[in-house]
């Protein structure tokens, strides 16, 4: 379940304003370049940069579109084992109902004091790239209240073992979740997309076109498709913050 961050937009106002400005800076540059006489130099290396834009923009759409794979990979593995572990939180409460009132009561608050903290700091803190140790201590809790349930009778014991399995598959699920939530793309391959892309854009600039007007036109349409492209990578990267994040909406469900 995808859920808006509109806490992202004013940061992607900014950039596209920096965007903006740049791609004016450039089109001056360019006018500039084209009253210089640059370009009737550059027109004798056409086929060469022909072959060169060919060549870096075959590399770079082949390495752009490994990095989305392996991101939104990542990104799904979330959303799933969100799903996943609520599920099990969820079962632990049905079962529940089928100890006395005191197990049942301690089993429910626990739930809801772990879904609480994960609501009010873990998301957060795994959207910055850090582990939440008071999340975590409400899920050892959690597990203590579980394992530690003395059942009332015969009948419940085969219930309490059940609930002890379903809480070992919910630990399994939440760390599957740290794991996936703290796992970012490489700063060096976020450097090496960003100077293929750079590349690409600068021997698109420097290419020489016939009508000034169309030199213009093919540079801003590539630098701002390469500029959402980047953007997309970024935001996706990260499954708690930007536009489009992974809705903790499960774990407000287990508190109704």
């Amino acid at each position: 379940m995808l859920k808006l961050g509109f806490m992202g937009w004013s940061a992607i106002s900014q950039r596209v304003l920096k965007l903006v400005g740049k791609l004016t800076a450039a089109v001056l540059a360019y006018w500039v370049l084209r009253t210089t006489g640059f370009y009737d130099f550059m027109a004798h290396e056409a086929e060469g940069l022909n072959t060169v834009i060919l060549l870096v923009g075959s590399i770079y759409s082949v390495m752009f579109a490994f990095v989305i794979f392996v991101i939104w990979s990542q990104f799904t593995d979330v959303e799933n084992f969100v799903m996943r572990e609520c599920n099990s939180l969820n079962d632990l409460l049905r079962f529940s109902e089928h100890l006395n009132p005191d197990a049942d009561h301690k089993i429910r608050r626990g739930v809801a004091d772990y879904s609480r903290s994960v609501l009010k700091s873990e998301w957060r803190a795994l959207g910055g790239r850090r582990r939440d140790k008071p999340t975590e201590k409400c899920f050892s809790e959690l597990m203590d209240a579980v394992i530690r349930t003395l059942p009332a009778g015969p009948a419940e014991d085969a219930i309490h073992q059940r609930l002890i399995d379903i809480a070992r598959q919910a630990g399994e699920h939440r760390d599957e979740r740290v794991t996936k939530s703290l796992t970012r793309i490489p700063p060096t391959l976020v450097r090496l997309v960003d100077t293929m892309a750079g590349a690409l854009v600068l021997l698109v600039f420097v290419y020489p076109f016939h009508h000034w007007l169309v030199g213009v036109s093919c540079f801003v349409l590539l630098s701002v498709v390469l500029f959402l492209a980047y953007l997309v990578m970024e935001d996706t990267d990260n499954p708690f913050e930007g536009v489009c994040n992974v809705s903790p909406q499960p774990f407000s469900d287990l508190m109704l």
